[in-house]
């Protein structure tokens, strides 16, 4: 099977995991796309924000369709901030860096208040960084009636 095939069944896979949450759920999807946003917004307005960074190809068309067919928002993109805070992956053997992990979130919702790297957040063994994003959720209590609700009796 060629790469760019197995990338289209990792997002066919995705897109039929994403069917199954309920429309109304807030999505939030993060991972390591291997892709760039790219600074050009053309037909990609609601999910690539100002500050989108990279020169695009395969990975990131592939990207940028599901976010666009998903209405998710690549919150890296949305936020100004120095490379230091915005690359994600360094390679340790020609010193390229590269904003290619990801938050996407709903843009249905407006939660995204901040992205941004941490690269003093650094794991042994990745040459990767952590990725963090700030939500603003507001949650409302739901009254419970007491005749319906499920008991689970576990077996020892």
């Amino acid at each position: 099977m060629r790469k760019t095939e197995e990338k289209e069944m990792f997002y066919a896979k995705l897109d039929s995991v994403l069917d199954q949450c309920i429309p109304r759920d807030i999505l939030i999807v993060l991972g390591d796309f291997n892709a760039t946003t790219g600074t050009v917004r053309d037909g990609y307005e609601l999910c690539v924000g100002l500050h989108g960074s990279g020169t695009r190809n395969t990975n990131s068309s592939l990207l940028l369709n599901f976010a666009r067919s998903r209405r998710l928002r690549i919150a890296g993109s949305w936020y100004q901030r120095p490379e230091l805070h915005r690359c994600t992956w360094y390679s340790n053997a020609e010193g390229v860096a590269k904003e290619i992990d990801h938050i996407l979130v709903s843009t249905r919702w407006r939660i995204l208040q901040n992205c941004r790297v941490y690269r003093s957040a650094e794991f042994f063994g990745t040459d990767h960084r952590l990725v963090v994003a700030t939500l603003k959720l507001h949650v409302k209590s739901r009254r419970i009636s007491r005749g319906n609700h499920t008991v689970f009796h576990l077996e020892n």
